[in-house]
């Protein structure tokens, strides 16, 4: 058994790698390392194709003004395993949620380039998950299922 290949980073693309993970019911966690790996690699690497997965999983819910999506519930109700502590990162994942719907929208969300830290990745991820749980039960089917439809 080669012991430096556990410690190698993921390869390839991180859209591929998180709808991969979630397809295969892996550990949330271990699905986010996989992902932060990719984006710690290549540190020019741009969150912007998570904020799209998400646009497209939130479209795969199909929201609309009769039968919408309750925006302060969907980080309870869809991700409660990971709370967000502190206003900072609170106001950085409702970024990525609102984002990825008015990217859905063909709206250009504020660039976010003044952050202090490089971690858009990882709200767009977690936007990901909302989304895409949202999406699986409101059309009562598996996660997997949606996954293979946001290819």
């Amino acid at each position: 058994m080669d012991s430096s290949s556990a410690s190698k980073p993921a390869s390839g693309n991180p859209v591929t790698v998180l709808l991969d993970g979630l397809e295969s019911d892996n550990d949330l966690e271990s699905v986010q390392r996989a992902v932060r790996d990719l984006f710690m690699l290549d540190r020019s690497a741009s969150p912007r194709g998570l904020l799209e997965l998400a646009a497209a999983a939130f479209l795969a819910c199909a929201a609309t003004s009769k039968d919408p999506l309750i925006f302060d519930e969907l980080e309870q109700r869809y991700l409660p395993e990971w709370p967000v502590r502190g206003n900072t990162l609170r106001q950085k994942r409702r970024y990525a949620l609102q984002a990825a719907i008015l990217l859905s929208a063909g709206v250009e969300p504020e660039d976010v380039s003044w952050w202090r830290s490089d971690d858009l990745w990882f709200h767009a991820f977690d936007a990901v998950i909302v989304f895409v749980r949202a999406a699986s039960e409101r059309r009562q089917v598996p996660v997997a299922a949606i996954c293979t439809a946001l290819r």
